[in-house]
Order: structure tokens, then sequence, then C-alpha cells
């Protein structure tokens, strides 16, 4: 309980320095969930995103993707239940839907809705431009937040090379070098400001 107790104050505390900072939902903070997320070893539950896998989550989560879960069952007992989990595009989903005065994650809230990572892809290509916006990884430029992105799989680009992704069921939430990972596309999510440095 008490490690709980130390791990909960530390995401209360990474998620209201962003908030505090906040000026709408936006890229940096995005980011330093992200790391958040990693530094404290979160879990990977597919239909997931950010909030602690109670028994009463995990039970469902079973039924809804039996295979997904079901099928990794025991290894997420054994690792990840009384943990906080996410999946690929529930890393930037839960950041999305946190609720700044409850500290607490909702589901398809502040806008962004309920997207996979095709589907959130899909939308950044819809409202934005190509170059400016979304393009192929070759074409990325330097800016911390923006999606990485490959069939079925997301991740957040957090400068220098690197990206924070929720990699699988038995990796969780890990640190990657983007070259070598087989993404294919960047976007700016549309439901996440990217402040502009002049």
């Amino acid at each position: 309980f008490k490690q709980l107790s130390q791990n909960y104050l530390k995401f209360r505390n990474t998620c209201k320095f962003c908030l505090d900072n906040l000026v709408g939902f936006n890229a940096d903070d995005l980011v330093q969930y992200a790391i958040h997320a990693y530094e404290e070893h979160w879990g990977y539950v597919w239909g997931t995103y950010g909030n602690i896998l109670t028994e009463s989550l995990f039970a469902y989560k079973k039924q809804q993707y039996p295979d997904g879960v079901g099928n990794y069952a025991d290894f997420i007992e054994a690792n990840w239940l009384g943990r906080r989990t996410a999946d690929c595009i529930g890393l930037i989903k839960g950041y999305a839907w946190l609720d700044a005065s409850t500290m607490r994650i909702g589901y398809a809230a502040n806008g962004m809705p309920d997207y996979g990572a095709d589907q959130m892809y899909q939308a950044a290509k819809n409202a934005g431009i190509q170059g400016t916006d979304y393009g192929t990884v070759s074409s990325m430029p330097e800016i911390p937040g923006l999606m990485l992105w490959k069939s079925g799989h997301a991740g957040v680009y957090i400068g220098g090379g690197y990206a924070i992704e929720a990699m699988g069921t038995r990796k969780g939430v890990v640190k990657t070098e983007v070259s070598g990972r087989g993404w294919q596309g960047w976007c700016k999510l549309p439901y996440i400001d990217y402040l502009e440095v002049e």
C-alpha cells in the first residue's frame, strides 16, 4: 500500500505540474506525461488508458478482449494488477482525458474521441496539411509530442530521436529509439496544442 501511495503521489505531482502549466492540452505536457508513465513502469493491457488496473477492470477487459487480454491473464495478474496500465493509443488518450480538477482519467473527455491508433492518425491527416501536420517518418520535424504511427500502433515522440510507447503486454511502457522501430508516419494530434517557439 505504501508503494502504491508513493506512486500515486508521483503521478499526481507529475500531472499537476503538467496541468499547472497547461495552455489547453499541449504537446510539451503530453511528453512529460509519457515520460512519467515510462519512469513509473506502467504496464500494458489492451483497452486501458492510464487508470489503475483493479480486479474489476481486469475482469471487464478479459471479457471484452478474450484474446488480447484473456490469453495473457496470468502474466497480467502477476505483473500489472494494481498498477497503472495503458495500451499504445491509451497512453495518449489518458493524457487528453485527464480531469485536472479530480486528477482522474475519464473516458472520451476533453474533446478527444475514443479512436484507435489508425483512426487517430487518419483524423490527424483529415484535419491537417501534409508536411506541416503529418507525414512520413523520414520527413518528421524535431517537435516533441508528435504521435508516431505504424499500422495498428502509436507512440509519443519525446525528442532527440526517442519515443515512449506502450509496446505490448510483456513489455509495458518503454522508451525506444525511433530508428529501426518501423514507424511509418508522424502527426500533430488535432486534439493537442503544439505551441510555437519563436
